[in-house]
């Protein structure tokens, strides 16, 4: 059963057990002979370690986390070490290979026979659409890529498929994007295929052309459009938890004494300099703690680093905090950033949702990208305090973050802010709604919401109390919500 879950993957991925050994650091003949069923080591062997290292390295590479989280059963919201951890689960399990829900459902609603292998139906699919968007005939883009035109049509019939390393297929979607960037189609390619203008003219346009061809994209577009409405669907029950644990009587006063405490071993002067994850958490522990004692009736939020500092215990401490502010009516502006992967947006909605319900926040998200490079936080006190920090992508464990009350410091903290805002649209709007059917149509319904997605926005309406009536305007979540209705875009 590990092979067969091993090859599963390997199809899944489509890379080579020689890929995999690359990425996690060890010989190809040792993965090979698990591969084959020569022999199976226990869960804890290194070699399974390797072959773990190697599918997560590649899945970060490909931006295929989604497939892994698929085909383990893992939550959008875990972290690598969590998703590494339920993925050698999955390798052990004595049950038969998972297979995805939406490709087999693809494949039953394409008419296929049966001898034809899913991953061609889905391809030459995609192929397909993406020449007749870009109004490329067989033989044009066999010139443009010296590609023997009935090559080219066979692919688009689905009997051929090339590797996802083909210098074929690099060629094929080099061709493409150069066309239709010729044309100015550009938007019709970012609607076709839910990448953005910006990523599909960036460095990795290319790779993310083909992930989209071969259906990579639609797991994570689906499992995150399924997610939030079973978030939204959820709310009853959001509710109850928090009047239990409200019940439990939390004590905010042993949160604030703590860090008071903490406090008294901080320099005097106007800026202090925290570092890492702890640091940021400190800084921020700190910093709303003071905004509580205090009384300041307005906070702003923007952050594009991971949320993994958000994680673990920390997080009971944080919503105590955040629930504290939201009772004593404090107004929050957060920005989410559109680069943010769609699953680690879905979780950071589902993060927010308690708080979004008391009305005290306004969520914005903010279209220019940030980049691959580096990622920022600046949390501000209006007149008061800021946080702000930068590191490097994945380096966030030893960034410098810097708390401020200086005035000036802070002061140019908003300015940033309120420049990031005047790019930002609003995330998400919320508000009661009738229990009755709405008469526009265009609805489905699910087990607890309907929903409603077109061009512009996506609508999900809860059909049990509380009535609450939710709209979406991100472009992600909007494609991924026409991909789940299977709606043309």
């Amino acid at each position: 059963m590990l092979s067969d879950k091993i090859n599963t993957i390997l199809e899944t991925m489509d890379v080579t057990i020689s890929d995999v050994a690359r990425a996690g650091g060890c010989t190809p003949s040792n993965l090979n002979r698990v591969k084959n069923g020569v022999r199976t080591p226990p869960e804890s062997s290194p070699t399974i370690r390797f072959l773990v290292d190697g599918f997560m390295a590649i899945a970060g590479q490909r931006h295929m986390r989604g497939e892994l989280i698929s085909l383990c059963g893992a939550d959008l919201k875990d972290s690598d070490e969590i998703l590494r951890s339920k993925l050698i689960q999955w390798l052990y399990e004595d049950e038969p290979p998972y297979v995805r829900t939406y490709q087999k459902q693809n494949y039953e609603q394409s008419g296929s026979g049966s001898g034809e292998k899913t991953p061609s139906v889905e391809f030459a699919k995609n192929l397909d659409e993406l020449m007749k968007t870009a109004g490329i005939s067989n033989r044009r883009l066999g010139h443009e890529t010296g590609l023997d035109p009935s090559y080219i049509s066979r692919l688009r019939r689905g009997e051929r498929i090339p590797r996802y390393q083909s210098a074929y297929l690099i060629r094929i979607c080099q061709a493409v994007l150069e066309s239709m960037k010729a044309d100015g189609k550009l938007e019709c390619l970012s609607g076709l295929t839910s990448l953005t203008p910006e990523e599909l003219t960036g460095e990795d346009g290319i790779d993310g052309l083909r992930r989209w061809l071969f259906g990579y994209g639609a797991v994570t577009r689906y499992m995150a459009a399924d997610e939030l409405m079973g978030t939204i669907g959820s709310i009853d029950d959001m509710i109850r938890k928090a009047h239990e644990q409200a019940a439990e009587g939390f004590d905010i006063e042993e949160i604030l004494k703590k860090a008071e405490t903490e406090d008294r071993g901080v320099s005097p002067e106007s800026e202090e300099k925290y570092l890492g994850i702890n640091g940021l958490r400190a800084a921020v522990t700190r910093f709303l703690a003071d905004m509580i004692r205090c009384g300041d009736k307005e906070l702003l939020l923007y952050s594009d680093q991971s949320m993994e500092w958000m994680d673990g215990e920390y997080r009971k401490v944080l919503t105590a905090l955040m629930a504290e502010l939201i009772r004593r009516d404090v107004m929050i502006s957060a920005i989410h950033t559109v680069n943010r992967s769609l699953a680690e947006l879905i979780s950071a909605i589902e993060w927010w949702m308690p708080l979004y319900l008391s009305g005290r926040i306004t969520s914005y998200y903010c279209m220019p990208s940030a980049g691959r490079r580096f990622s920022h936080t600046l949390f501000i006190r209006p007149g008061k305090a800021c946080i702000a920090g930068t590191s490097v992508v994945g380096l966030e464990r030893r960034a410098i973050y810097s708390y401020s009350e200086d005035a000036e410091v802070t002061g140019l903290a908003e300015e940033a802010f309120s420049r990031l805002l005047q790019d930002s649209s609003s995330l998400v709007y919320i508000e009661e709604c009738s229990a009755d059917t709405p008469e526009d149509g265009g609805y489905i319904q699910t087990d607890k919401v309907m929903v409603k997605a077109d061009a512009e926005q996506v609508i999900i309406r809860r059909i049990e109390p509380p009535y609450l009536m939710f709209k979406f305007t991100h472009p992600m979540i909007v494609r991924a919500f026409r991909s789940y209705m299977k709606e043309p875009f």
